[in-house]
């Protein structure tokens, strides 16, 4: 059982193969950044959460509350 191995080399410049990875592939993407542009939604308090359903915009918001229950009405936001 004689098999030639040839090392791996890879490409000077990466690029993601979409097509690559089977039925989930499409789930993670392995690059960051926008993905497309849109213009945001602006409330009338100065504090902004575009995150709300991720885990730092869940953070952020319990901070906000908190900060809000604590007396701080500079605390106010608007989530989105």
């Amino acid at each position: 059982m004689s098999e030639e191995r040839t090392e791996y080399v890879p490409p000077k410049v990466w690029t993601w193969d979409k097509d690559s990875g089977g039925r989930f592939s499409n789930i993670n993407r392995p690059v960051a950044g926008p993905t497309h542009e849109k213009e945001l939604p602006k409330g009338e308090h100065p504090f902004q959460v575009y995150s709300l359903a991720t885990p730092n915009g869940v953070k952020v918001t319990i901070m906000l509350e908190e900060l809000l229950a604590a007396g701080h009405s500079e605390a106010e936001y608007d989530a989105w």
